[in-house]
């Protein structure tokens, strides 16, 4: 802990040494506030002059002011003079201590504020710095408590507790010293206790450090499951989950009532220990001392050891009463701080922990002397990448994106799309491979440079606490004003921002929750258009939107990629018409590369991607004449349209001629379309040649290759259709004589024929 704060003092080292100098001073005077009594007792009583270092001069002056009756010839001062000297004395030690326990709190003040602003910028800074997969790791509730929390027990202890912790200690050393100067034999006897409370001290001070670590945690983890549930209150709503996330609070804050429970109650044992300790010491030198004091002969001894009689007088034993409840405050000072200095220590190491983390990546050696603003050729050479080892998310990735061009990645939940844009700006480094943006290996950008030319809008766009302004500013703090509302019109958002009472000077409030998801989606657009940058990273930007803000963001999304080398991810796939070309990937890999409508038509991964997105599509349900509604057994229930449900799985012949009715559909849908690209009509002949020019009766413009027969059919459609007939009456016969067979072996048997 001390080692903590020396290496988090620099700075303020001189002035907290100057704190401590005044500290030394403060508790003499504290000390020496008891010795005017003793001066008075012991010449009344004892007409014993007392003897003043460095200020004994004084005393003369006040000597004219009494008399000498009843004094003895060996006395040189008079009770008077002993009387307002001792007053006098009192007062200036009173003032002095005031004064600089004053300075000393308004030292502590400046340094432990000081301090605690300095560890909160440094630890931000340090959060911001670590990697996505270190943060992955964490809770954000937790690194929330040790941001304020931890801090704030560490300030605690430099403004509360540093100057009396070493106020308290510099006094019962400096008690200790006075009274053996006075009389070490009876300094010996009042100090017995000393064994058993250092014992005490140690042993409780250990327990409750512990205690105060357990507390530190539960304390974080009450601040992590409030911020999590508090952040998702729609759902907890939404779900009637309120007795459920209330009862699960509260198990953690049963957990931090325990874990401070134990903390006071160790801290409850241990004061009225000290509090015994140091009565039964008063009570020794009460009775002994007074014994002694008394005169007559009276000694103490026990074997060897003994005080005489006349080596403690009234005077005396006034100073060590007065230090025995001077030891016992001290002593309860400390062993409240020891609890606050525990708490620091554990909030200490919970911030080093944090501190000690390396950076998220590490700088290039050599200095980068190129370009500021780069064109935007992004290359993958052999990338492989995981977050954990031995498990690698992405393999083998081989990808060129020249400048300017768009490209959309696709592919299941958890195949490597969002993984893969996020190496470009080096958010994490890869395993293997290399990526090079205008031929130049990331790694040799500033990481500043790189990600200052990469532009991101994710799906969850976030806004920042201030103005809209200020919000779409981010990255362009220079930017104009007319500039800023350049960038809204073309987001499609400067008229909604407009209509507000404050225009672009209108608050954001938590993370922009005052907005709709689409309104957020177009400021991070226009911030994005802003900002300029020539790689451009779309990571579902239009998912949860409905279908107004979807055209809306989809409007504004098409100003903002001219020019820009684009990376989309999106899992709409009727989306992705405009791009240049569709990159597949499925665990990891690259499995398909190629444009919406080549892709479409060689029946691959994509192809059954777009036909899975299209199922339940309500057009083709329409088309079949059936709806396919999700039956609670493994088997679907098949409900004509107007029908009721029939919950029991179809029979073999039914699946089987629900299959072939798929199988007639599609075929009618290409020859529909085929009879529409050739331009015929029924009982008309119509050429087209490949250059889309046809001829119907002499006249007419086909809009696509092939010919239309007299029955207005593309001779190919019609080839399957009638293929798909056949099918159905081979089935069927197949059926008469296996009607109890399955429908997949009755297949494998026409297709073995």
């Amino acid at each position: 802990m001390w080692r903590f704060l020396f290496r988090n003092l620099r700075g303020s080292r001189v002035i907290v040494g100057f704190a401590v100098s005044l500290t030394f001073i403060q508790v003499a005077a504290d000390i020496l506030t008891a010795f005017p009594l003793k001066f008075i007792l012991d010449k009344v009583v004892h007409h014993i002059d007392p003897v003043v270092p460095v200020v004994g001069g004084l005393l003369s002056k006040f000597d004219p002011l009494g008399t000498r009756n009843g004094l003895n010839d060996n006395e040189v001062h008079t009770q008077m003079g002993v009387l307002l000297f001792s007053t006098v004395l009192l007062l200036g030690l009173s003032v002095i201590s005031a004064v600089l326990s004053y300075i000393q709190v308004l030292i502590a003040a400046r340094v432990g504020s000081r301090l605690s602003n300095r560890l909160r910028d440094r630890l931000f800074d340090h959060l911001q710095h670590l990697s996505l997969d270190w943060h992955g790791r964490q809770r954000t509730g937790d690194l929330v408590q040790r941001i304020t929390g931890n801090i704030l027990d560490v300030e605690k202890l430099v403004t509360d507790g540093l100057v009396d912790l070493l106020a308290g200690i510099l006094t019962l050393v400096g008690i200790l010293i006075v009274m053996l100067l006075l009389n070490w034999r009876f300094t010996v006897l009042c100090m017995v206790i000393v064994p058993a409370l250092f014992f005490s001290v140690l042993r409780y001070t250990l327990a409750i450090k512990r205690a105060n670590k357990v507390k530190a945690k539960a304390a974080a983890q009450v601040a992590e499951v409030a911020t999590e549930d508090i952040g998702a209150i729609t759902e907890v709503k939404a779900f009637t989950l309120e007795e459920r996330e209330a009862e699960h609070f509260r198990r953690y804050s049963t957990r931090l009532w325990a874990a401070s429970w134990r903390s006071g109650r160790l801290q409850a044992e241990f004061t009225p220990i000290v509090a015994i300790l140091i009565a039964a010491s008063s009570a020794t030198i009460i009775s002994v001392g007074g014994w002694i004091a008394a005169g007559h002969g009276h000694t103490f001894g026990i074997g060897p050891f003994f005080i005489a009689d006349g080596t403690v007088t009234t005077g005396a034993l006034t100073i060590f009463l007065s230090y025995s409840k001077q030891l016992y405050q001290p002593m309860r000072n400390l062993s409240k701080l020891m609890n606050l200095a525990s708490g620091a220590a554990a909030g200490a190491a919970r911030i080093d922990e944090v501190l000690d983390q390396a950076p998220e990546v590490k700088e290039a050696p050599v200095a980068y002397t190129g370009p500021d603003r780069v064109h935007g050729d992004v290359v993958f050479r052999n990338v492989v990448f995981g977050y954990n080892e031995d498990q690698p998310v992405l393999t083998g990735i081989d990808l060129k994106v020249p400048s300017g061009r768009r490209v959309a990645l696709v592919g299941l939940s958890g195949s490597g799309k969002t993984t893969l844009v996020k190496l470009i700006p080096r958010f994490y480094e890869v395993w293997d491979g290399s990526i090079t943006v205008d031929g130049v290996d990331v790694r040799n950008y500033p990481l500043e440079t790189l990600r200052r030319n990469v532009s991101l809008v994710l799906q969850d766009s976030v806004l920042f606490e201030g103005t809209i302004r200020e919000n779409i500013a981010l990255g362009r703090e220079d930017a104009t004003d007319e500039e800023i509302i350049t960038a809204a019109r073309l987001a499609h958002i400067h008229d909604q921002i407009d209509v507000l009472p404050n225009g672009y000077a209108s608050q954001v409030r938590e993370q922009g929750k005052n907005f709709s998801s689409g309104q957020r989606q177009r400021l991070a657009i226009a911030r994005a258009i802003l900002r300029d940058a020539p790689i451009l990273i779309l990571d579902e930007p239009t998912a949860n939107l409905d279908v107004e803000a979807e055209a809306e963001v989809m409007r504004a999304i098409d100003r903002l990629v001219v020019g820009r080398t684009v990376l989309m991810i999106s899992h709409r796939l009727s989306t992705l018409g405009n791009v240049d070309e569709i990159v597949v990937l499925q665990k990891g890999r690259i499995v398909e590369r190629g444009t919406y409508t080549m892709l479409k038509k060689m029946g691959g991964v994509f192809a059954g991607l777009l036909e899975e997105q299209s199922r339940y599509s309500a057009e083709r349900l329409a088309r079949r004449g059936r709806i396919v509604v999700a039956a609670p057994s493994p088997a679907r229930a098949v409900v004509d349209a107007a029908g009721p449900l029939a919950p029991a799985p179809p029979s073999p012949p039914r699946q089987l001629g629900a299959i072939l009715d798929d199988l007639r559909a599609t075929v009618d849908e290409a020859f529909a379309q085929g009879n529409r690209r050739g331009g015929g009509r029924r009982g008309e002949h119509a050429n087209g040649n490949g250059n889309g020019n046809g001829h119907t009766n002499g006249h007419g413009n086909g809009h696509g290759g092939g010919v239309a027969t007299l029955e207005g059919r593309v001779p190919g459609a019609w080839r399957s259709r009638r293929g798909v007939d056949r099918m159905a009456a081979e089935v069927a016969a197949a059926l008469d004589s296996d009607a109890d067979d399955p429908p997949a072996s009755v297949l494998r048997r026409l297709r073995d024929r």
